[in-house]
């Protein structure tokens, strides 16, 4: 799985402070339950960017998070004890939930189909009828995964907390055909042009096709497929793949 939480939880909140687009999304999906009654959970919560919101608005929400040093950090940033430490690929919370999501890209961190069984297996056991189950990936494009090998390029900008200046991120990538996984290295720029630390870690790529197959692989229902957070309907020019899908 993808280790971010080697990078200190608050430069991770840091970098990712432009990320607000999927906010009102998951609102808007929050909002065809006609009720705050029914119960939430999330998985691969991070840093409770997407917790915060649901929370504050007295949703029945629950995380699970891999990472304590994350778990503790979003414990203490958002006064809750609703994100639990554990992994997607083993837990039991011994009850059904009524909305399970995955978002931003989080389940990409499964980088193989033995990680991606395990998931699925615990996700339909917390599963009802009436379950609806949401994952958030983006599609791949070939500008992203075949660029040149030795080539980086400015992926991010952000003030880092850390070490009190601005920060640029720039990134290499290294795709592997054969497993369907890039090989990421991050590099991060102070203001003065120093490098000050790098960051090496793997997603799986998932193509729509692919994604389909595996849903139906675990005997799973696509009920909606988005192609933005706007949810306009999936098609070939979309960015994203957003699944709404039930037993």
């Amino acid at each position: 799985m993808i280790q971010y939480y080697i990078i200190n939880p608050q430069t991770y909140d840091d970098q990712f402070w432009w990320k607000k687009d999927d906010i009102q999304f998951w609102h808007n999906i929050i909002s065809l339950y006609h009720s705050k009654n029914f119960e939430i959970l999330e998985l691969a919560a991070g840093t409770g960017r997407l917790a915060r919101p649901l929370i504050l608005s007295g949703l029945n929400y629950t995380g699970l998070e891999l990472s304590n040093k994350y778990t503790a950090y979003a414990t203490q940033k958002l006064s809750t004890n609703k994100i639990i430490q554990g992994d997607m690929r083993s837990f039991n919370f011994e009850k059904k939930f009524d909305m399970i999501f995955i978002g931003f890209n989080s389940f990409l961190h499964l980088l193989n189909y033995n990680d991606i069984k395990k998931c699925f297996d615990c996700i339909k056991r917390h599963m009802a009828s009436s379950t609806k189950l949401y994952i958030d990936i983006f599609v791949p494009k070939e500008s992203f995964l075949y660029r040149s090998p030795n080539s980086f390029e400015e992926v991010l900008e952000f003030y880092d907390n850390e070490i009190k200046d601005n920060v640029v991120v720039k990134e290499r990538l290294r795709y592997i055909d054969l497993q369907q996984v890039v090989n990421v290295l991050w590099k991060y720029y102070d203001s003065s042009g120093k490098c000050i630390r790098e960051f090496k870690f793997k997603m799986k790529i998932i193509y729509p096709d692919t994604f389909h197959r595996i849903v139906e692989d675990f005997n799973l229902t696509i009920q909606d497929c988005w192609g933005s957070y706007d949810m306009e309907p999936f098609n070939e020019h979309s960015s994203q793949q957003i699944y709404q899908i039930t037993l």
